[in-house]
């Protein structure tokens, strides 16, 4: 049966070629000229609700770039998920090339407002990482003009990353798992190099207050200028936090350590000039602090 078909249409090609083939009334011979036109090829957009794998283990990496990432069903291990996508317009997407992240300030300032009210809260009070990511020079080209805006897990303040297999969305309501808390300072000299995060009941020399702003725009580059941008904040923060003056404080010797949030200058300019506080202690203890009031410490 397969030879007899295949002797068919052979036969039928060959009719074909010597013009012995009659044509049903109607039909013009071109075998073309009513197709309809392919679409010009776009570039693929992402999604609110995609997540990402990669194989780095730094959140400093994925602020460089977004080639690191590989999209991954959201039930499988990923360390981001896209919260929001947007699209650049006016001078911004009429420019020959993809903007700069120091160009950004009011896009960066759409995705704080959107990771906020994906995961219940700023992502600056959690283990957390705003990404904001600009199309890339050969997606531009190709007639992309979107921005996506993608929310990493920290297992801490280093910014090592922490893969999930759920959904990041309301991870910053009370009770949330990536909210910021207690913890104990990893030290190499006088400097911290991390925060392991701990549970407040658990023996722990630092604890988390607040996320401050930077009362300067200039961009800190020594610890000069950081202790000017934060220092007068931090404070604040503690005094507010523990509900406890200056007296309390100081008879505990305490001390505050800031951690800065800005990856660069070009970070910096988009707006993200923030930093979070610790209140240090000399000691380890096994609860919070939070509305500590006259209590000892």
């Amino acid at each position: 049966m397969v030879r007899f078909r295949m002797v068919a249409v052979l036969a039928l090609v060959l009719a074909a070629a010597t013009g012995c083939v009659k044509v049903p009334a109607g039909v013009d011979r071109d075998l073309v000229d009513e197709w309809t036109m392919m679409g010009e090829a776009k570039v693929a957009e992402p999604r609110a609700g995609d997540c990402w794998a990669t194989k780095a283990d730094n959140v400093i990496t994925l602020i460089s770039t977004s080639l690191s990432l590989v999209q991954t069903p959201c039930d499988l291990s990923h360390v981001a998920e896209t919260v929001h996508v947007g699209h650049f317009t006016g001078a911004l997407a009429d420019a020959d090339q993809a903007p700069d992240l120091a160009d950004l300030a009011d896009t960066y300032a759409v995705c704080d407002a959107e990771l906020t009210k994906f995961l219940g809260g700023s992502w600056q009070v959690g283990r957390l990482r705003m990404l904001l990511y600009a199309p890339t020079s050969r997606q531009w080209k190709g007639g992309a003009r979107f921005f996506r805006c993608d929310v990493a897990a920290l297992r801490s303040e280093r910014g090592i990353l922490d893969p999930r297999t759920e959904t990041m969305k309301d991870a910053l309501q009370a009770g949330g798992d990536m909210l910021l808390g207690c913890g104990t300072r990893i030290e190499s000299g006088a400097s911290w190099t991390d925060v392991d995060p701990q549970a407040c009941t658990a023996p722990h020399d630092v604890e988390f207050v607040g996320n401050v702003t930077s009362v300067s725009a200039v961009y800190p580059t020594d610890t000069k200028t950081r202790t000017a941008a934060w220092s007068t904040g931090c404070l604040n923060r503690i005094r507010s936090y523990t509900g406890s003056t200056d007296s309390v404080l100081a008879k505990a010797k305490t001390a505050y350590g800031f951690w800065p949030l800005a990856v660069g200058e070009p970070e910096w300019k988009a707006g993200n000039r923030n930093a979070r506080c610790y209140i240090s202690l000399p000691k380890k203890v096994t609860r919070s602090l939070k509305n500590n009031g006259k209590a000892a410490i």
